[in-house]
């Protein structure tokens, strides 16, 4: 029996709004942000979600919180590196592709972790379906 995949977009406007409570995506730039993350997702989970018969909430939440972030970083400035609006910092430099990573692993870090999908050994859960 092949394994059946769940097909692209994992993660609706509806979802975001509704579920995870995002607001800071419109729904015109939305599918293009949900598409960056869910591809950065595959990445650190080595393809694992693309087996799953259903998408789990964890990984709509973090695919949600990945898309702010690209959201974020482009509405940043060309050379500011962050900011802080209360007490109005801004640190300027070249923002590398290591950083943005590390800001993307960080927003699906905090709903992935628990899940084994970021393990980078074989997996007994997710790496042995067929």
């Amino acid at each position: 029996m092949p394994c059946e995949t769940v097909k692209s977009p994992y993660v609706d406007y509806e979802y975001y709004k509704e579920s995870f409570f995002g607001s800071k995506i419109s729904k015109a730039a939305f599918f293009r942000y949900e598409m960056q993350a869910e591809d950065y997702l595959h990445r650190i989970t080595f393809g694992r979600v693309k087996k799953l018969p259903e998408i789990p909430d964890e990984v709509k939440k973090a695919i949600c919180a990945m898309a702010e972030v690209r959201c974020r970083e482009d509405k940043k400035m060309p050379g500011v590196r962050s900011e802080n609006i209360d007490g109005y910092s801004v640190s300027y430099g070249d923002s590398t592709s290591e950083t943005r990573d590390a800001e993307l692993y960080s927003a699906a870090k905090n709903y992935l972790s628990g899940t084994g999908l970021l393990y980078r050994g074989r997996s007994r859960k997710y790496d042995n379906q067929r």
